[in-house]
């Protein structure tokens, strides 16, 4: 980090930075400086990461004047977190190879739809990322680590068109990956229907994993999910199994079932068995429309932290915030899964407030810059620094628990970037309790801090310019 250069900011970096606003009280979006779709979490040593569709890409690449058509997304976006409210943005994951993407997937034009998983191979923990090529083909990448690098061990689709039983679906795509108690793995994918065949498309497929998590054992099982559009999920809650989609979009008029399938939402299915048949019951989350205005798809994924169940998913709230020319753009939240106690699940409730903070934030230790619960005129750059655009930009870090005390802060920031002023404050940037401040003369520098105790919001106040790599409380 210590031999970075000054960053240079995309338009569309600065124009997130100056026009996105997340509020204290609100915890959804999860990350507001960016655009990032179709959640897929992985729960691992103690650790939240949700790796997402980079919609980011599609807006760099025409600076929000086109909508959103998917086709210029190469790469997803990772982010990461202890407590659900405070995220790292992990940067980057290059997948597509071809496209001018840059990943190892060269096969691949696109990658849409994440699904991760982790397992025990060798002794050894392994992560495997599966993704859709556009609409005809699921791909899988490897890493030992759940940050990457990510490469491609077959070099060529997981799931393609010449797969049994898949060349009649409409839309090879959106991954879903379980792997059981005993080790085995599970595929879930498929979608879309013809105009005649809405109630029951028939374009959900299921299948076994080879033990490497790299092949496919058997022939894709069909999973008859009635007014299938897309999303496939998978979960398990003690020995029953949860397939989970989003309904289509048709009109419900000449349908029996009219009454009971709304467009756009999480519907559930169950059964005994991984690979079926599945059951209907009901739907469980209203479309994103019906909670917060701006609708769209419906892209969702249920995982349990620390003992309570909750649901990723995504919005189109983010470019009405930050008022996008044009639309498409989606951004991530996050709610606490209601259950039933027979299981049956209940309408979830949806909101900007979104799910409460598991534990709170310790500032001891070496933090990211790009770790926080919101921002205010700071853009995060390629490289997971944080840019300061405007004098008294700010990112907010919530639910800081300062048992051990503060005496200084220490900063680490891009030597050749502009220098200035560091602000600490508490519980609010404007007027908020200053801790202390550090002038950035160097590349490293450290600012005496007033005492402080107990659990308080934590803002870090930057002059314009400003680019910081890490800090840390001491």
């Amino acid at each position: 980090m210590a031999d970075l250069e000054p960053a240079k900011l995309t338009k569309m970096q600065t124009f997130m930075a100056e026009n996105s606003v997340k509020p204290q009280n609100e915890n959804n979006p999860i990350m507001a400086h960016k655009f990032g779709a179709d959640p897929a979490v992985l729960v691992y040593n103690d650790t939240v990461y949700i790796y997402a569709t980079n919609d980011m890409q599609q807006v760099e690449s025409n600076e929000g004047k086109e909508d959103n058509r998917y086709n210029k997304i190469t790469s997803l976006t990772l982010f990461s977190s202890k407590d659900l409210v405070n995220w790292t943005d992990l940067g980057v994951i290059h997948v597509a190879g071809s496209n001018g993407g840059k990943g190892d997937a060269k096969w691949a034009n696109n990658s849409w739809a994440p699904a991760i998983a982790c397992k025990k191979i060798n002794g050894k923990d392994k992560f495997f990322l599966y993704f859709a090529d556009s609409g005809n083909g699921i791909g899988v990448v490897t890493a030992d680590s759940p940050e990457g690098p990510f490469v491609d061990p077959i070099k060529k689709a997981l799931i393609s068109r010449d797969v049994p039983t898949c060349r009649e679906i409409n839309w090879l795509f959106d991954p879903a990956v379980i792997v059981d108690d005993d080790g085995k793995g599970y595929l879930y994918f498929g979608g879309g229907h013809d105009p005649e065949k809405y109630e029951h498309p028939k374009t959900a497929r299921c299948v076994a994993l080879g033990d490497d998590m790299i092949s496919i054992v058997g022939t894709p099982q069909v999973i008859d999910a009635p007014f299938l559009f897309e999303d496939s999920g998978i979960h398990k809650m003690g020995k029953t199994y949860y397939y989970t989609y989003c309904s289509n979009f048709a009109d419900r008029a000449p349908s029996c079932d009219k009454d009971k399938m709304p467009t756009g939402v999480i519907c559930y299915m169950t059964s005994e068995n991984p690979l079926g048949p599945f059951e209907y019951k009901g739907y469980t989350l209203e479309n994103p429309g019906t909670y917060f205005g701006p609708g769209g798809n419906n892209h969702h994924w249920i995982f349990n932290f620390k003992n309570k169940w909750y649901i990723a998913y995504h919005t189109q709230t983010l470019e009405k915030t930050v008022n996008l020319e044009k639309g498409g753009y989606r951004a991530v939240f996050l709610t606490e899964f209601a259950v039933n106690a027979d299981g049956s699940f209940p309408i979830q409730n949806a909101t900007r407030e979104g799910i409460e903070q598991v534990g709170t934030f310790s500032p001891y230790g070496k933090i990211p810059a790009a770790t926080f619960h919101s921002s205010r005129n700071v853009a995060v750059s390629a490289n997971q620094t944080i840019v300061a655009v405007k004098d008294g930009a700010y990112v907010c870090i919530k639910g800081v628990n300062f048992a051990g005390g503060a005496s200084s802060i220490e900063l680490n920031c891009v030597p050749g970037a502009k220098k200035g002023c560091v602000k600490v404050c508490i519980d609010s940037a404007e007027n908020g309790t200053v801790l202390g401040e550090a002038s950035l003369e160097k590349a490293y520098a450290e600012g005496k801090l007033n005492a402080v105790s107990g659990i308080h919001d934590l803002f870090i106040v930057l002059a314009e310019g400003t680019e910081l790599v890490d800090w840390k409380i001491k």
